[in-house]
């Protein structure tokens, strides 16, 4: 953590996931509720990635939290997020169509100069201009970019008619289409006065946030006590609490449980793992608070919501099980 750049995030925050490949670093991405625990709405937990992510939120309504800032938004809408914005996203029921494309800003440079480069594409690049956070469809932009958004889209499904997740592409003629549609959207927001500069403020809040969230994540298999964290931050435990709560919306406890039941769910969804394994892999060593907790979150015990699991997952073998 000493070597992380000041106002950077921590590493272990840090999406490792590649996006694209290595010579066209672009990947599409789509909420597949098959890889998701039922009974959970679709959620993305707090991170951060040096790519730019543009979503597009086509159904359902949703929470999305930017550097501490919560927004509720409606679809059909877009989410931008920006290089290195801590960013987590929840969709308020099951009935969520979330897709994202992920790229890098160097993928749109040019190696001759010319006014579009020096004016946009390099200071995007150098993370010195940044995409609107979001834009509804109320504005006159949306439906340009919509339009062009559909033909990325368009052009990765064609290409990934089994993928379920990340779509990537490797035909050179797609990939020119690609820069052209995102060069596009840039141009297109350009156009419409939606591109702004870079808020050099640094926001000690948000450091601190950052740093208490790497550590759940770090040790949520362990014990956590609530002077554990508040001393992490720096704050008695009552203002440790009202800090916490005010910025993500719940307790600090109430946090470490959901992401210990999110983590439990997933292991009973794609793993075999015994219930008392499953209990102390996810950083519970009571097995009668577990089970307490992870019904009152579920409304099902763990081994009822392995087997609903499955009747979603393999709906021709429900009568079997």
């Amino acid at each position: 953590m000493a070597e992380e750049k000041k106002g950077q995030f921590p590493s272990s925050l840090k999406e490792a996931r590649q996006h694209g490949s290595f010579s066209f670093p672009c990947a599409f991405y789509q909420a597949v509720p098959e890889t998701n625990p039922p009974g959970f709405p679709f959620t993305v937990k707090h991170h951060w990635h040096e790519p730019v992510e543009i979503i597009y939120l086509e159904q359902d309504s949703y929470q999305v939290d930017i550097n501490m800032t919560l927004t509720h938004l409606k679809s059909p809408c877009f989410c931008f997020i920006n290089s290195g914005e801590l960013h987590a996203l929840t969709s308020d029921s099951e009935q969520y169509q979330e897709q994202a494309v992920v790229f890098s800003p160097d993928l749109l440079t040019f190696a001759a100069p010319d006014p579009a480069q020096e004016q946009f594409l390099l200071p995007l690049s150098e993370h010195k201009l940044s995409f609107p956070s979001f834009l509804g469809s109320e504005h006159p932009a949306f439906s340009e970019v919509q339009q062009e958004f559909f033909r990325i889209r368009s052009i990765f499904s064609r290409e990934n008619r089994s993928c379920l997740d990340q779509f990537t592409i490797e035909s050179p003629v797609s990939q020119l289409r690609i820069k052209a549609a995102l060069l596009s959207i840039l141009g297109i927001l350009a156009e419409y006065d939606l591109l702004t500069l870079n808020d050099p403020v640094h926001n000690p809040r948000v450091e601190l946030l950052k740093t208490v969230i790497s550590y759940i994540r770090q040790n949520y298999q362990r014990p956590l006590s609530l002077g554990e964290l508040a001393a992490l931050a720096g704050m008695n435990e009552q203002y440790f609490c009202r800090f916490f709560k005010k910025a993500l919306g719940k307790t600090p406890i109430s946090y470490i449980n959901d992401f210990r039941i999110r983590h439990a769910a997933t292991l009973l969804c794609t793993t075999e793992l015994p219930v008392t394994e499953v209990c102390l892999e996810s950083g519970f060593n009571n097995l009668g608070h577990f089970m307490k907790e992870f019904k009152k979150a579920t409304q099902f015990t763990p081994l009822q919501f392995r087997r609903q699991s499955m009747v979603e997952t393999f709906p021709d073998n429900k009568h079997s099980l």
